[in-house]
């Protein structure tokens, strides 16, 4: 008997050892240039398993096909598809280099597992912009602004640590029980929840010491049924906002716009924006900023605001020189005394081939030079520069030149025959060509 027995516990080891070997823990880290979550470009694999080359999801709910996956974003990454942390040691870093945005509405993103214990699953120390989070028995570090544009499910002991911002344009819905939203940094802090709290009843004990006596939180109240189809039971929580220590809702004075939409498309050759307001009070300007990594933006355009408003108005802009790839787009609106309020940041993604080329022909003599220029950008000047690239002239262009144009630029004294650079600079960068000037 002792060779069967032996035998199935040499069995029974190897098979749990490989157990261990095939969900042993893979690190995916992105590229600096950043990229689609589903691109095997984006990503870095270290002690790879299976072959895959991307974070994927498991392909069955069984607790032993978890993924143990963890995720390092260093840059700007596009969610492109729903994804779970989970796994025993499972997690989602987010760097200060780094951001992680949904490419369309809907996308969500999971942490936590049924089977081990209660674990910190995401830190954030860039910015994350997705529709939907859940958290089952997981904690999360918020040092970043965080944006769900649906909803925040804490359940089973969750924790979620907020020392920066977070905004939930929906609810936040608990499960479960003894879930609880703390901050390290007191009085600087902001939970903003545009929809309520929502608990399967309606008991003071399901929200008891829900929030941190540190932390600003604002609960609107507006309708919302984010993060509640499916569920039964849930309604909100009247009890919610008697939680709250320091109120992070403005009563002083009313918003001064009040932004219905803001929308950003790719359209050949340009990006069109639209934006609309239902009301709007001594709002000054409205500005369109681009960023490529979605952290640090530039403006692109701005646009004069009604002023004050109780009815609804549409806006539009464009940017004419848009960059191939992806780049994210916000609208920052001032107010007649300076008070600056910023939308939500929206990722477009503009092919390479859309992106127009800028066309450029030179001719001319000793004296002057011809310059017919082809740009969808704004040509702000032409400069004219030996072979060694010594600049002899500058010539700035009217404001707001763009399309097909002609322009002679005169040298003020005459060259020496040669060949010589010309260059137009514009918004969609520099071309130059050289030139041979005879008399």
């Amino acid at each position: 008997m002792k060779t069967p027995i032996l035998s199935f516990v040499l069995f029974f080891g190897s098979f749990f050892g490989l157990q261990e070997q095939l969900h042993a823990q893979t690190t995916f880290t992105s590229k600096p240039g950043g990229g689609k979550w589903s691109d095997p470009n984006t990503w870095v694999v270290t002690n790879g398993t299976g072959g895959r080359t991307v974070p994927t999801n498991p392909t069955t709910t069984r607790t032993h096909d978890e993924n143990n996956d963890v995720i390092v974003i260093n840059s700007a990454v596009i969610l492109n598809q729903n994804y779970s942390v989970a796994g025993r040691d499972g997690k989602l870093t987010i760097t200060s280099n780094g951001s992680l945005v949904e490419d369309v509405p809907g996308r969500t993103l999971s942490f936590g597992s049924q089977a081990g214990a209660d674990e910190t699953r995401l830190i954030t120390n860039g910015t994350l912009r997705v529709s939907s989070l859940s958290f089952y028995k997981a904690d999360a570090d918020i040092n970043a602004p965080l944006q769900a544009a649906c909803s925040i499910t804490l359940a089973n002991q969750s924790t979620l640590n907020i020392d920066s911002s977070v905004d939930i344009d929906g609810n936040l819905v608990l499960l479960q029980g003894n879930s609880y939203i703390t901050t390290d940094a007191d009085n600087t802090a902001q939970l903003s929840i545009d929809g309520c709290v929502m608990t399967q009843g309606n008991g003071k004990g399901l929200v008891r010491d829900l929030f941190d006596s540190g932390l600003r939180v604002c609960i609107t109240g507006q309708s919302s049924d984010c993060g509640a189809v499916g569920i039964s039971g849930l309604e909100c929580n009247s009890y919610a906002t008697a939680e709250i220590t320091l109120n992070g809702c403005s009563t002083s004075s009313p918003l001064p716009v009040q932004l219905v939409s803001f929308t950003a498309r790719s359209q050949g050759n340009r990006v069109q924006l639209n934006w609309a307001t239902a009301t709007e009070l001594n709002a000054a300007t409205f500005t369109v900023e681009r960023s490529a990594d979605g952290t640090s933006f530039q403006p692109v355009a701005t646009v004069r605001a009604a002023g004050n408003s109780t009815t609804a108005r549409s806006y539009q802009s464009a940017d004419v020189s848009p960059r191939p790839g992806t780049t994210y787009y916000r609208l920052r609106q001032t107010d007649l005394d300076g008070t600056v309020a910023y939308s939500q940041v929206v990722p477009v993604e503009v092919k390479a081939g859309n992106v127009a080329q800028q066309v450029m022909t030179v001719y001319g003599n000793q004296s002057a030079v011809t310059v017919e220029l082809e740009t969808s950008g704004v040509c702000q000047a032409i400069r004219i520069m030996d072979s060694m690239g010594r600049v002899l002239r500058t010539e700035q262009m009217p404001a707001g030149l763009t399309g097909a144009f002609s322009r002679q630029v005169t040298l003020g004294r005459p060259v020496l025959g040669g060949v010589y650079i010309v260059q137009a600079l514009t918004t969609q960068g520099a071309i130059s060509r050289r030139v041979l000037l005879t008399e």
